[in-house]
């Protein structure tokens, strides 16, 4: 009966290690300025942790009075 437990939560372990996602996301932020008369310009990149396609935007005026817009965007390889 101990034998039958144990195999049954190795298989078990087995199951959910081998049904884990491995997956390569960046979190990369674009910015939108008056001085790249609004172009999306990729500013940084760095690895990231979440494993699904998400997006956070935000905008702010410069010291000029210009509107400037950020987006984070988590990219990732198929």
């Amino acid at each position: 009966m101990k034998n039958n437990i144990t195999s049954l939560l190795v298989s078990v372990l087995i199951i959910m290690v081998s049904c884990e996602k491995e997956c390569l996301c960046d979190s990369v932020v674009y910015e939108s300025t008056f001085e790249t008369n609004y172009e999306w310009m990729e500013t940084s990149r760095s690895p990231s942790e979440g494993c699904s396609i998400d997006t956070l935007s935000s905008s702010f005026l410069d010291n000029n009075g210009n509107i400037s817009y950020v987006r984070t965007i988590i990219e990732c390889d198929s």
